[in-house]
């Protein structure tokens, strides 16, 4: 009898300790998945099309680059900006993101003049990285139109297409440079750090013109 109900003892142990170990799984898959999928944007950030972000204040705007960007470029060596007092557009690149003689150039989302530059991204480029929407900011800008951010993605709409973006960009890398950039995960994979890094220049353009470009609408001549 006292042999029974030890190996009972036994028994049970060890089913609660199975399901002890598969619900700690299962919180440890929850919180990858969570990882994995976008924050999004705070509020009052705006996305762009080309994965900049655009954050309006009293007489001027902030712009930057959003995580999706900062996360697959990684930890970037240098970020090339323009002087203050330039004027950019949506038409031509402003300012890059570069790694050796790869790079990412990105259009301003807006247009008007530079007033300042983060010059503090010059000495440490990874707070593009580490804080993409605060101390990351890349350019301050004198806006020619106060309503600038007409047409960008904010709050549940930039999360969802920050999702669609991460399922693009793998199956772009997987494709284009058969990068294992992403987790194999139920929700679709998540975004590794610094995927581009493992790619050569060529990819780089590629991705640039897919992922890091605005359409601007050339003017017909009457």
């Amino acid at each position: 009898m006292t042999v029974i109900l030890m190996l009972c003892m036994i028994v049970t142990f060890l089913a609660a300790d199975h399901f002890v170990q598969k619900a700690r799984e299962a919180r440890a898959l929850r919180a990858v998945r969570e990882r994995a999928l976008p924050a999004g944007p705070p509020a009052g950030v705006w996305l762009a099309p080309n994965h900049t972000w655009v954050k309006e204040e009293k007489e001027c705007v902030l712009v930057g680059v959003d995580e999706f960007i900062a996360r697959i470029a990684g930890a970037v060596e240098s970020v090339m900006l323009p002087d203050a007092g330039a004027h950019v557009s949506p038409a031509n690149p402003a300012f890059a993101l570069a790694h050796g003689a790869r790079h990412l150039r990105f259009a301003s989302p807006v247009k008007g003049r530079i007033l300042e530059v983060n010059r503090g991204l010059m000495g440490n480029p990874s707070l593009a990285r580490l804080d993409p929407y605060g101390g990351g900011w890349l350019l301050k800008i004198a806006p020619e139109h106060r309503q600038a951010s007409a047409g960008g993605f904010t709050g549940e709409s930039a999360r969802a297409w920050l999702g669609s973006q991460v399922a693009a960009a793998r199956e772009f890398l997987t494709g284009a440079a058969g990068v294992p950039a992403f987790a194999s995960l139920p929700d679709g994979g998540e975004l590794a750090d610094g995927a581009l890094l493992h790619c050569d220049a060529a990819v780089w353009r590629e991705f640039e013109s897919r992922f890091a470009t605005i359409d601007v609408p050339v003017p017909v001549e009457k």
